[in-house]
């Protein structure tokens, strides 16, 4: 019976170290919100009671933080021409809460006028379209892209 209860104890720190393994491996490449940790390690086949503490752990230590990644992610996107609506988004998919949210794009400090401004630019050209359906086919594309109708109106214009 005494070997049983050793066998299982090394089998639970055994278990433990795979978890904090896969863990440190997601993060050490790049930050990770904790909702995709989560997902990633129910992918991997372990049971959500096994690792949800030791996750908590690495979140508690600050090793695993949501602002950053949101922070992060926010960026990133913000850098590949993409507007606040769709960044928001991509980080509510991502689980990451309201509030994280807000300051990530504060943090970034991003102009969204002059951003869907070089977007359009980059699309279509400096120049003032003065056809209807050409404006719209270029305001239609830049809402796809996540900007808001002011930004929009703004970076379509003549000025």
């Amino acid at each position: 019976m005494k070997i049983i209860r050793v066998s299982s104890l090394k089998m639970s720190e055994f278990d433990r170290k795979i978890i904090t393994d896969a863990i440190t491996r997601m993060l050490a490449r790049r930050e990770h919100s904790f909702n995709e940790i989560v997902r990633k390690l129910k992918q991997k086949g372990m049971q959500t009671e096994a690792f949800i503490g030791i996750l908590e752990e690495f979140r508690d230590a600050d090793i695993q933080s949501d602002a950053r990644f949101a922070e992060s992610r926010a960026r990133a996107l913000y850098l590949k021409g993409k507007g606040p609506r769709t960044i928001k988004l991509d980080l509510q998919q991502y689980g990451v809460d309201e509030y994280c949210v807000h300051q990530a794009l504060e943090e970034i400090e991003a102009d969204w006028f002059e951003s869907a401004k070089a977007v359009k630019i980059k699309k279509f050209g400096e120049f003032y379209e003065t056809d209807y359906s050409a404006r719209l086919k270029q305001k239609q594309f830049l809402q796809y892209r996540g900007f808001y109708q002011d930004h929009i109106e703004y970076a379509v214009s003549n000025d």
